[in-house]
């Protein structure tokens, strides 16, 4: 049976609300942690107060509080009008829980045993992160089919399944954790799994590997570099990459625009499927000058997918700005929406890696998703250019795998249109314009395809998109 972190039944609530007793202490935060079934009192949970707040353990009738004075510089939020703050509670024998509290309240928290195989539905927690949250039950969604997809969850039907999000109509109203392996992609020994020896709880904070979600992020780095320096997307990429300047004595390959590589129709001769080309590169110690070495048959020639371009997309946006490329990432994108919390692994020579082998949390991948359907705006500030982001919603090239743009490609199902960055395992950022809609998949089933995408498309086809009224 899967195990997983937040769970849904929808007749019973995650925690009650009750007026403080005199017999509980005077502090901002009490409670009092029971079994949701059995109603027995659990000790030893622990509970935090996030994020990285202080921590308490519960007692042996079950209770626990804070003190004031541990309290005092712990950040508030604003939960329906109301001041609160959230909680993290765990405990070795039930399934971990967040929630949002109210100050000054005594709380009768209920837990769920790992073993159960009921599915509960709590809240997202609303945080200071910029992402409104609200309760399923105020969501277009039917709350039936919802509970009928975890239904398939609870019951095992889904292989390495981690986490889902469901943001809708302006606020986050799914998002639920689960239990599975920790395992990567390991490039430098002839593209094999990575197997960890231990699966985890996946949680809010832990950054997954999402594979070539990064593309769309380094197409995203790109589209805001070109702005910056009022390029447009047909400008010659080798004015950017002066290091490679030999290589560009090539007629075909000096015609190499920043709009061909996005598209992979740069032309280079590759074969990232059936031969051991992403083996060798990563055996190079310079990714650009592999490429480059590559026989060009000219732009638009064919379509050839291909890690190793957008490693020279990065290249060129260092050389372009004059600065390095991690911290002009960092300073024009990243920060902007609040992401601090992610792994960004390297090139051989020190340029951050542009085609996968990065980590983020899946609150993050949401961000990103919310600034594409909201025209490249977050929080009111034009983080992607809108031009830009329009260009990633056209289709660039139809190919036999998908309709494919920007590093992104361009995805129907059950008739609706949607733009997807797809990362190697069934890791997805899925954006709905016409639903109003981003879907954050995170799975673990790397170097499986097809079985990711039947999964994915099997949870979004058949329940979620289903269940929009």
């Amino acid at each position: 049976m899967m195990k997983f972190s937040h769970c849904i039944l929808f007749a019973c609530t995650a925690f009650f609300l009750s007026s403080c007793k005199d017999d509980v202490p005077a502090t901002k935060i009490s409670g009092t942690i029971i079994d949701k079934h059995t109603k027995e009192l659990i000790a030893n949970a622990s509970i935090q107060v996030l994020e990285n707040g202080p921590v308490t353990t519960s007692s042996s009738d079950g209770t626990f509080h804070f003190d004031n004075s541990f309290l005092e510089d712990i950040e508030e939020v604003s939960l329906d009008g109301s001041a609160s703050t959230a909680l993290h509670v765990t405990h070795e024998s039930y399934r971990p829980i967040e929630m949002n509290i109210q100050f000054n309240s005594s709380l009768e928290i209920g837990l769920a045993s790992k073993d159960l195989p009921v599915y509960y539905y709590n809240r997202p927690v609303q945080l200071n992160d910029n992402i409104s949250t609200r309760p399923l039950s105020e969501s277009s969604l039917n709350r039936q089919t919802i509970q009928n997809l975890m239904d398939k969850v609870i019951n095992d039907r889904y292989k390495e399944l981690h986490s889902l999000l469901i943001y809708q109509d302006e606020a986050l109203i799914m998002e639920e954790y689960f239990f599975g392996n920790n395992d990567t992609i390991d490039f430098e020994n002839n593209v094999i799994v990575d197997k960890q020896p231990a699966p985890i709880q996946w949680s809010r904070t832990t950054p997954h590997y999402i594979a070539s979600i990064n593309k769309a992020l380094t197409s995203t780095l790109t589209g805001i570099a070109l702005d910056q320096h009022q390029l447009q997307t047909s400008a010659k990429i080798a004015s950017y990459l002066p290091q490679y300047a030999s290589y560009f004595e090539d007629a075909n390959k000096a015609a190499v625009t920043f709009e061909s590589c996005l598209t992979m129709t740069a032309g280079f001769r590759w074969d990232e499927w059936s031969s051991n080309d992403l083996a060798l590169l990563w055996k190079s110690p310079d990714f650009g000058e592999f490429v480059l070495s590559r026989d060009n048959m000219g732009i638009g020639s064919e379509w050839r997918y291909n890690s190793a371009i957008p490693n020279l997309l990065l290249k060129s946006i260092e050389n372009m700005t004059g600065e390095d490329v991690r911290v002009w990432a960092q300073d024009n994108f990243y920060s902007k929406l609040g992401i601090t919390n992610f792994k960004w692994q390297s090139q051989p020579d020190g340029t951050p890696e542009g085609s996968a082998r990065i980590y983020l949390t899946p609150r993050d991948m949401l961000k990103i998703g919310i600034t594409y359907l909201n025209q490249g705006k977050w929080q009111d500030e034009q983080v992607i250019p809108s031009s830009y982001v329009n260009e990633c919603f056209e289709i660039k090239k139809s190919t036999e795998s998908g309709d494919y743009s920007y590093y992104f490609w361009i995805r129907e199902l059950n008739g609706i249109t949607y733009l997807s960055a797809e990362g190697d395992g069934g890791n997805y950022i899925n954006i709905f314009p016409e639903q109003n809609m981003v879907i954050v998949i995170t799975q673990g089933l790397y170097l499986k395809w097809p079985s990711y995408v039947t999964q994915a498309d099997d949870i979004m086809g058949n329940y979620i998109l289903p269940a929009i009224e």
